[in-house]
């Protein structure tokens, strides 16, 4: 019986740190994108 709650748990842990990872993933591309957006205002500033 604690064995199979044991695996339960390992499952759990692994699974939820599976999507946080993804969710940092995603966090990554849109902290880039918004790098990205703010260079270009910023050039287009540049060039008024």
């Amino acid at each position: 019986m604690e064995i199979i709650v044991l695996i339960a748990i390992l499952l759990i842990i692994f699974f939820t740190s599976s999507t946080i990872e993804k969710k940092i993933e995603k966090m990554n591309d849109k902290n880039s994108e918004i790098i990205e957006l703010l260079k270009e205002i910023k050039n287009e500033i540049k060039n008024k």
